[in-house]
């Protein structure tokens, strides 16, 4: 009697072990899982060749009954033929492992040749890139002056507040015309020596050149420094050149008389110099701070209600306070009226592409500029350069502003200002730390007074100026 698929489709987990029969010695065994459910595997019974065997159709409802009766046909069938379907079945499980193993043999050899492949490609690809490593160390073994001055200036100069703009215009002027093209390696110790001597051949009777032929000398040394730890050269052609040799520098003393700095006050209105301009000289001669210092300030660090001004970085490293006199009031006021809307009190007028306005401070060299080219009476003008040549020619010789700072602290002496107190009003640093410390704590007072009577004295001197 054969089974139906409502009579399977019955079945409870509580058949689980019972034995089925489908008929033509078809029979199946009820299996229960885990999860409770339900499945029939079943086997065909036959004879070959004298001895009882069962061999397996499937199992349902994995296959079908329909599929199970079909194979059960199929068995018979071969059973006829005189073929075991047992040794048949053997015989398929060996040959399928048979294949499976030559799967994995030629997987694994795939794999093999794949990785020989890998390791074939990277040992290619590192000897290509050391033929390429040895071509760039043969051409940058020869590198133009000019493109060493470009490795440096990307690896080391970057690295300074202007980003090595200051020695790149010095050897664009003293040092490019003379060896710009040269092999690095070529350059020799002559060579150093005359771009030395042409920048000494530039001498006047006000300036030596010395100090910038040192200076020169010393960006030189450090190119071909950084050039000979990394091989481009076999030697340092600057070694040998001594800066002694050179000259001695000759420290500037220039102090403005009051003769002198009454006739400033004078000549300022009509120098071509502008509103601005004359404040941050009128500050510089009123705070003895520098220029640079000067021409970067922020409003943020000007309270004229404490009437102090902080500088937060300065060129010792240290922030300095100072204390603002009437003076020095009365110009930073008319500053505020000018430019007090901008965060600086020198804001730049032309800014950079893409930047927002009054996004940076005037150049801090500007003003050094502008009082230089107004100190040139026998001289013509420059092209884009003002045209009062002679607008600020002072009695004492050619000037700076730097030399404003040094008048101030001068006058500050000679109303009887202690030295010490003129040195913490000039942000210079005493050496030994104990006595640094004291005077932070004991000298606010005094350098206060410094200042203000600093302040009373040049607005003593502008006053005369205008009688």
């Amino acid at each position: 009697m054969t089974l139906t698929i409502k009579e399977l489709e019955a079945l409870k987990p509580a058949d689980g072990g019972r034995i089925l029969s489908d008929g033509q010695s078809v029979w199946g065994r009820v299996h229960v899982a885990k999860d409770g459910g339900v499945s029939v595997n079943f086997f065909l019974t036959y004879k070959f060749q004298g001895l009882k065997r069962n061999v397996r159709l499937g199992t349902w409802p994995d296959r079908g009954i329909t599929d199970i009766r079909a194979e059960r046909d199929k068995t018979k069938g071969l059973v006829k033929s005189g073929i075991d379907p047992v040794q048949q079945s053997q015989l398929a499980r060996e040959q399928e492992e048979v294949q499976k193993q030559a799967d994995r043999l030629r997987l694994e050899a795939e794999r093999e040749a794949e990785l020989l492949k890998i390791e074939a490609d990277r040992q290619e690809a590192i000897l290509v890139q050391k033929q390429r490593l040895q071509q760039l160390a043969e051409k940058e073994a020869r590198l133009s002056v000019k493109g060493l001055f470009g490795q440096w200036q990307r690896l080391e100069l970057i690295q300074r507040a202007d980003k090595g703009a200051e020695v790149e215009r010095s050897f664009n002027r003293d040092v490019f015309p003379l060896i710009g093209e040269m092999a690095a390696e070529d350059v020799t110790k002559a060579h150093i020596q005359e771009i030395v001597d042409t920048i000494k051949g530039r001498a006047t009777e006000t300036m030596t050149m010395v100090r910038t032929a040192k200076k020169t000398l010393a960006d030189l040394r450090q190119m071909f420094g950084f050039a000979l730890d990394r091989d481009y050269i076999p030697a340092d052609p600057t070694a040998r050149i001594k800066k002694a040799r050179l000259g001695a520098d000759v420290e500037r003393d220039r102090v403005l008389t009051e003769d002198e700095v009454i006739e400033l006050f004078r000549r300022l209105p009509s120098s071509g110099l502008t509103d601005t301009a004359q404040l941050a000289l009128m500050l510089q001669l009123g705070t003895l701070a520098r220029i640079g210092e000067v021409l970067s300030a922020r409003w943020e660090h000007v309270d004229l209600t404490r009437r102090l001004w902080t500088l937060p970085e300065t060129k010792n490293g240290r922030r300095h306070d100072i204390y603002l006199s009437d003076f020095a009031v009365d110009c930073l006021k008319r500053l505020k009226e000018m430019t007090g809307l901008t965060p600086w009190l020198f804001p730049a007028r032309r800014q950079k592409k893409d930047q927002p306005d009054f996004a940076d401070h005037v150049c801090e060299k500007t003003v050094t500029k502008q009082v230089g080219d107004r100190q040139r009476s026998s001289g013509k003008p420059m092209s884009g350069r003002s045209k009062v040549v002679d607008g600020l020619v002072l009695p004492g010789g050619r000037w700076t502003p730097h030399d404003l700072r040094r008048t101030g602290a001068t006058y500050m002496a000679e109303l009887g200002v202690l030295p010490d107190v003129v040195e913490r009003c000039l942000n210079h640093i005493e050496e030994k730390k104990v006595k640094r410390i004291y005077q932070r704590a004991q000298y606010e007072a005094p350098m206060r007074n410094a200042w203000a009577s600093l302040g009373d004295r040049i607005q003593t001197l502008r006053s005369k100026a205008s009688r």
